[in-house]
């Protein structure tokens, strides 16, 4: 199950950010090109020490232009970069519950195996209060599905280069090959941006969608990007 769109309630208190009005963030989170949100994406990755800033900016690229291409491959394919049409045409079941089950976590969407798509529609409904500062309702869950689309199409396809490429942790006295877990998230990212043809990365959400629920929460991941991009 991938659930990149999730935020922890209730977890111990990070050290306190500056508020931001999210109409600033927006901006400067809009402004922010690929390979930033790869740093940023490489930042959450089990693996992130294993790599120099060189080889983060390769894997990217590559993750992106993988998302991309297969964005115009299914658009192609079906006539169509309608997500949900997408989402039938490839004998996916959408779901579209207001929260999950059980409580505890805010959940964006989400890729069940084999074959469902789950919307939360909470995160839609209290987008709708930062007003007009994200996509439309209907362009927001299409951007939402489209990244889940995304790891559905991984489940079909596995020699799909999200997971064939490794990292080579140890050679002896076994070879010990590890999937980077953040290439994945960067393609979906791509592909939901190709196919809608966004002019911003969907990454951007990752905060903005947090802030209805949890400003400080959002606050500090904001806090947290512009940190990463200061090393640039």
């Amino acid at each position: 199950m991938t659930d990149f769109f999730k935020r922890l309630l209730n977890q111990p208190e990070p050290p306190a950010a500056p508020d931001v009005p999210p109409a600033e963030m927006a901006v400067f989170l809009r402004s922010l090109d690929d390979r930033q949100w790869g740093r940023y994406a490489f930042s959450r990755e089990p693996l992130e020490g294993k790599f120099t800033p060189q080889q983060k900016d390769a894997y990217t690229a590559a993750a992106n232009a993988c998302g991309a291409e297969w964005a115009d491959k299914l658009a192609a394919e079906h006539d169509t970069r309608d997500p949900l049409t997408l989402c039938g045409e490839l004998g996916l079941k959408l779901e579209t519950p207001a929260t999950p089950a059980g409580g505890g976590q805010v959940l964006f969407a989400q890729f069940v195996q084999p074959d469902e798509i789950t919307i939360f529609t909470d995160c839609l409904d209290k987008a709708e209060t930062l007003g007009g500062l994200l996509p439309a309702r209907a362009k927001l869950q299409g951007i939402l599905l489209a990244h889940e689309l995304f790891h559905a199409v991984e489940e079909a396809n596995p020699d799909i280069y999200t997971r064939t490429e490794k990292i080579e942790l140890w050679r002896k006295p076994f070879s010990n090959k590890s999937c980077i877990v953040c290439l994945s998230e960067i393609a979906a990212m791509a592909f939901a941006k190709q196919l809608l043809g966004l002019d911003f990365n969907p990454y951007a959400l990752d905060v903005l969608l947090v802030y209805p629920y949890d400003a400080q929460a959002a606050c500090g991941l904001y806090a947290e990007i512009c940190d990463l991009m200061k090393e640039e």
